[in-house]
């Protein structure tokens, strides 16, 4: 079956919505909160490695994880380093099967 632009637009809203669910399912069993800035973040974190990787630049993987570890050196949150783990290895995983999906099916 091919799927055309509006197929996989359809499957990365599903997927996002269903990273929503999760994140926010893994925040309670962690005693936390998950808000709208911390969605919408996360939305704008696989966009840019899905934007990065369809353009050919994998080594946008490198800047997002130094960016990632600088912003929580001072972060005095109670949230272990494994939650952290979890949530950036499924992020960036949604992100690496968004980007076969655009280059499979669109581009």
């Amino acid at each position: 079956m091919q799927l055309n632009a509006y197929h996989v637009i359809g499957v990365i809203i599903l997927m996002e919505l269903l990273s929503i669910l999760f994140f926010w399912m893994l925040a309670k069993y962690n005693s936390g909160n998950i808000s709208l800035n911390s969605i919408l973040k996360g939305i704008m974190e696989r966009f840019f490695v899905t934007f990065a990787l369809c353009l050919g630049y994998p080594q946008a993987l490198t800047l997002f994880a130094a960016l990632k570890i600088a912003t929580r050196i001072k972060d005095d949150s109670s949230i272990s380093n494994d939650y952290y783990l979890i949530g950036n290895l499924i992020s960036i995983s949604f992100a690496l099967f968004y980007t076969e999906l655009i280059k499979t099916h669109i581009l």
